[in-house]
């Protein structure tokens, strides 16, 4: 079988294209052939038209097959679309940088950003604030009340009647805003202090566990300047 003959004058421009010897330029183009499975005719063409050089009369001259090798090998591959990005799961959203300047601003209780505030400095496992937030809220029924031995939500019940005229906390003599009270602190009870209490949830982000605590924080605020009626502790406990 016959050699096959590269174009010289067209080795020697993509010598000097390069800076590389002719010698370097045919075993590179050789390997190129061997690469993309075609002649190394095709293959010396496709690679000149790289660098930038002229290849119409050398491709003139060429064979029909070596003509074809070199458009449909040297034709430019259509981009694909990008995919689109799928949204994070809600316990894979990332966390913001949250200072202690911002935490001191949203929890002016003492206990509460105490017992809080080293919560926030941690990468993850946000349900602790929750947790412990919603301990201290059980803890202040019971410190401002003294009752003790109840469930949370049965403390609730007793300290934070929706009559104002039973409510051993009353924070306002409007029974519907006191309804309003009583509801806020059961929901808080029975849909965060029980989960947090019997799971673990990667589920907050140190944002939701800073808005839940800067919520709690109004709401124990509100607990401290209510009226506390002591002769009603004992009213339906017996």
């Amino acid at each position: 079988m016959p050699a096959i003959r590269l174009n010289v004058r067209l080795l020697q421009r993509m010598s000097d294209k390069t800076g590389k010897p002719v010698q370097y330029i045919r075993e590179q183009v050789s390997k190129r052939a061997r690469r993309l499975d075609i002649p190394s005719t095709a293959a010396q063409l496709i690679w000149a038209k790289q660098l930038g050089i002229g290849v119409t009369s050398a491709l003139a001259r060429a064979a029909p097959e070596v003509r074809q090798e070199v458009r449909s090998v040297g034709a430019p591959r259509p981009e694909r679309a990008p995919s689109p990005r799928r949204p994070s799961p809600r316990n894979h959203r990332k966390s913001a940088v949250i200072n202690d300047q911002t935490v001191r601003a949203l929890i002016r209780d003492q206990q509460l950003y105490g017992r809080c505030k080293d919560l926030f400095r941690a990468k993850h496992h946000f349900d602790r604030v929750i947790r412990e937030a919603t301990t201290l809220l059980d803890d202040r029924l019971k410190t401002r009340t003294g009752i003790q031995n109840l469930s949370p939500e049965n403390l609730v019940n007793k300290a934070m009647n929706p009559d104002p005229d039973k409510a051993v906390i009353e924070v306002t003599s409007n029974g519907a805003e006191q309804a309003g009270f009583h509801s806020i602190c059961k929901g808080i009870m029975l849909a965060f202090r029980n989960k947090a209490h019997h799971s673990l949830s990667d589920a907050f982000t140190r944002e939701d566990a800073l808005k839940f605590c800067g919520f709690l924080d109004t709401l124990l605020n509100m607990i401290d300047n209510a009226t506390i009626h002591q002769d009603r502790v004992k009213a339906g406990l017996a």
